[in-house]
């Protein structure tokens, strides 16, 4: 691959697996984002520019190309940069998603409408704007239900209702989440994630049928008609409902296998259906009694800053990212695994209360533990935390990734950390 190519890389993840894969690949980097990454050697050039906000970034980007610049193709691994993304790429002629397609994914009431045309299987969705239109669907598609955001990330919102009153309280929690900057408790305050993950113009409340079943996590890559799984992510752990917060992921999947292909199948009959031509996906699915049945399509790979890439990685030997920017270079999607994929997983270690953070303990001890590969932490100490479920999900301090010989040893040693990992407060 020639040196000369260049790539606009928009909103990128701290993460430095992410960061490093361009140099891995050979490419020049124009990183567009508000905060450059400390490391300097990652990037050529540095646009400072808000990477959530479409006009600033084409501007940018048209600064650069009349300055002699060139982009040779355009990525983001970020959800909330996914239509800012899909807009450069529009104007350039490049590979990528159209903003149509974005669009579908993003707006969840629009996947769900354009997969229920396709006669693809998923949860029958109603958008609403007032209690009182909530209230009527209900009586529509029966309890239980299920309520999110229209746009939005990391369950925010999300939450499994079972009577009329339920209802209200979730409509109104989730109404209430977009106007926000921020959420406190007791003088502590933290940034509310809706800012990065909402789409524009897509703050409605959705009424989703509530199916049962286990849910699975499928991630690809694809581009030139071709569709490659990546792997899907076992949930080994039901959700604490009537909250949908994200919990472990195993891998590979011990399903059988006659599962895993309808699953497989129904999420590329999902990707197809929603104008998904050339990028990463992480495709959250539900198998049913009656079949598998989608319950959304993100539009990019799973895990920007979770431990999900590495856990494929640790599993199968495939570095997903490496693979989609292949894929918006225009090259063939290609690529193999292990015959033999080592189980591999990872789990979120939660905070257990609001407070500000003043250390963590357990650490050493974790580090050692059999089959922890690594840690990464999502908080500081300084940091806030602020539990206020479902409103706010964001409560993790680390993520622990492993591997072993057997999927058991994988869990164990996930679950010892968890145990030990613990955080400090300062009061």
């Amino acid at each position: 691959m020639s040196e000369s190519r260049t790539l606009l890389l928009i909103a990128s993840s701290a993460n430095p697996d992410l960061l490093s894969t361009p140099r891995a690949l050979g490419l020049r980097v124009v990183l567009a984002n508000a905060v450059p990454p400390a490391d300097g050697g990652l990037h050529d050039v540095h646009l400072p520019v808000d990477e959530f906000d479409e006009e600033a970034v084409l501007a940018a980007v048209r600064g650069h190309l009349a300055g002699g610049g060139r982009i040779d193709a355009v990525a983001t691994f970020h959800e909330g940069s996914l239509h800012v993304a899909a807009r450069v790429a529009a104007e350039l002629g490049l590979p990528g998603n159209s903003q149509e397609a974005v669009r579908a994914m993003r707006d969840k009431y629009e996947t769900g409408r354009r997969l229920d045309e396709a006669g693809v299987p998923t949860p029958a969705t109603r958008v609403v704007r007032t209690r009182a239109e909530a209230l009527a669907v209900a009586g529509e598609l029966s309890y239980p239900l299920v309520l999110k955001p229209q746009a939005s990330g990391a369950s925010q919102g999300v939450t499994k209702v079972a009577d009329e009153a339920e209802l209200k309280a979730a409509f109104d929690n989730i109404s209430g989440i977009y106007g926000r900057d921020s959420f406190s408790e007791d003088g502590y305050s933290v940034p509310n994630v809706a800012r990065v993950y909402a789409y524009p113009d897509a703050e409605g409340v959705l009424v989703q049928e509530y199916v049962r079943g286990d849910e699975f996590a499928l991630d690809f890559v694809y581009g030139g008609g071709e569709y490659r799984l990546l792997a899907i992510h076992d949930k080994p752990y039901p959700f604490a409902e009537p909250h949908f917060i994200e919990g472990a992921y195993a891998t590979p999947s011990q399903l059988p296998e006659v599962d895993q292909k309808a699953l497989i199948t129904t999420a590329v009959d999902a990707l197809r259906a929603l104008g998904a031509t050339v990028g990463g996906a992480h495709v959250e699915v539900r198998l049913t009694p009656s079949g598998p049945k989608i319950i959304e399509v993100n539009g990019r790979l799973g895990g920007t800053n979770a431990f999900v890439q590495e856990s494929i990685r640790e599993s199968t030997g495939v570095w997903g990212p490496r693979e989609y920017l292949r894929a918006v270079l225009g090259e063939p999607v290609d690529f193999t695994g292990k015959e033999n994929p080592t189980p591999a997983g990872f789990t979120p270690v939660l905070a257990d209360r609001t407070g500000e953070l003043a250390g963590f303990e357990g650490v050493a001890e974790a580090e050692a533990l059999p089959g922890v590969v690594a840690l990464r932490w999502m908080a500081a100490p300084g940091d806030h935390v602020v539990i206020k479920y479902p409103e706010n999900p964001v409560s993790c301090f680390v993520l622990v990734l492993a591997r072993g010989e057997r999927r058991e040893d994988v869990l164990s040693a996930l679950e010892s950390a968890d145990q030990l990992l613990k955080p400090v407060y300062v009061n």
